[in-house]
């Protein structure tokens, strides 16, 4: 008798259960009926890093249904305003920003904005005025600044805190200056057996070829130099050809991922070390989940970092027994390759809706 009770108290707290989560995910209103559009507008969209984001909001946007247009700008600022400029005159309800420059594209999100027009920025931020546009823009960022911090210790662990480092300093661009400020505020005060001997910073045009060549020539008149650092991985690929060419074994430490800097790693794991990285899927991902939620009338933040992790030529099989691509990293590594941010029930009641 007590047993009839009590699963006939389960069945009805389950059913409670059910019906609670059932209206929980609900598809709000305001999306319910009608077909979202979203621009994903781009500085430029080469390499593997910028097709992985491509891909993971395109995949994203594909689970709700989502009408999406794709402007890559091919490094043109001009040409990254215009597309944002279209976005608006098309009247779609949510862009996406990757990159680009703020003082060149302020005018146009400002448009958007005032169009009441969402906007999710990755890597960039702009001049907003606090309570100006409440819930309608959101800048993330890969945690720029633990980035720094994470990559820029492991230089620091393995040299025990003393060595004499070539160091890689971008300036003018949002990310790598929050990275900067960490090596800067953070780091050489808090070891100073950290000699930094030289700074290469060629800006954005051709940073490979260029800081391959740069760093060659300095390998020719620095001695002993114990570790490189590269707060871009353009300029990683550089620095790694130029040590290869040079016949010495000098670490190197750095931040992002691609398939081809994990081909490098694996070849000369003695070399590249270490990258902390976000991926750029995850990166994706969120920026159409933020778009969703103000759409809906739900808060999002006005700025959001994703979390990082730290690639490590140590954690990576050797070359002869896997390639390992960006995909593979979720074996190797939590928070590689899904997340749950901003993943809210009634996305996915909206996903099922779009399947039927």
């Amino acid at each position: 008798m007590k047993k009839s009770i009590v699963v006939s108290v389960l069945v009805v707290v389950l059913l409670a259960g059910m019906f609670a989560t059932s209206a929980f995910a609900a598809i709000p209103e305001a999306l319910q009926g009608r077909t979202i559009r979203m621009a994903l507008v781009k500085e430029w969209g080469t390499g593997t890093h910028m097709v992985t984001h491509i891909n993971g909001v395109r995949e994203e946007a594909a689970r709700y249904g989502i009408e999406l247009s794709v402007i890559d700008a091919n490094n043109n600022l001009a040409r990254m305003a215009d597309g944002i400029e279209n976005a608006v005159d098309n009247k779609v309800d949510v862009i996406l920003i990757s990159h680009g420059k703020a003082d060149a594209l302020q005018s146009a999100v400002e448009r958007a904005l005032a169009a009441g027009i969402h906007v999710i920025v990755f890597d960039n931020d702009f001049d907003v005025e606090p309570g100006q546009y409440p819930g309608k823009i959101t800048s993330i960022d890969q945690y720029d600044l633990m980035m720094g911090l994470i990559s820029q210790m492991k230089l620091v662990e393995e040299l025990d805190g003393q060595g004499r480092v070539i160091y890689n300093r971008v300036a003018n661009v949002p990310p790598t200056d929050k990275r900067h400020r960490i090596w800067q505020g953070a780091i050489l005060p808090t070891y100073p057996g950290i000699e930094v001997v030289a700074t290469i910073d060629l800006g954005t045009d051709n940073p490979m070829a260029r800081a391959q060549t740069a760093l060659e020539t300095l390998l020719t008149t620095q001695e002993n130099i114990d570790a490189v650092y590269a707060v871009w991985d353009e300029y990683a690929k550089g620095f790694y050809n130029a040590i290869v060419a040079s016949g010495k074994t000098i670490p190197l430490y750095s931040v992002d991922m691609s398939d081809q800097n994990l081909a490098m790693m694996q070849a000369r794991p003695d070399i590249w070390r270490a990258s902390a990285a976000v991926d750029p899927a995850i990166v994706g991902h969120v920026q159409v989940r933020l778009g969703l939620k103000a759409l809906a009338g739900e808060h999002i933040p006005r700025y959001y970092s994703l979390t990082p992790v730290l690639v490590q030529a140590d954690d990576l099989p050797p070359l002869s027994e896997k390639r390992v691509t960006m995909q593979d990293l979720s074996e190797y590594y939590d928070g590689w390759g899904s997340t749950t941010e901003f993943l809210e029930p009634w996305m996915l009641e909206l996903e099922a809706s779009v399947k039927k």
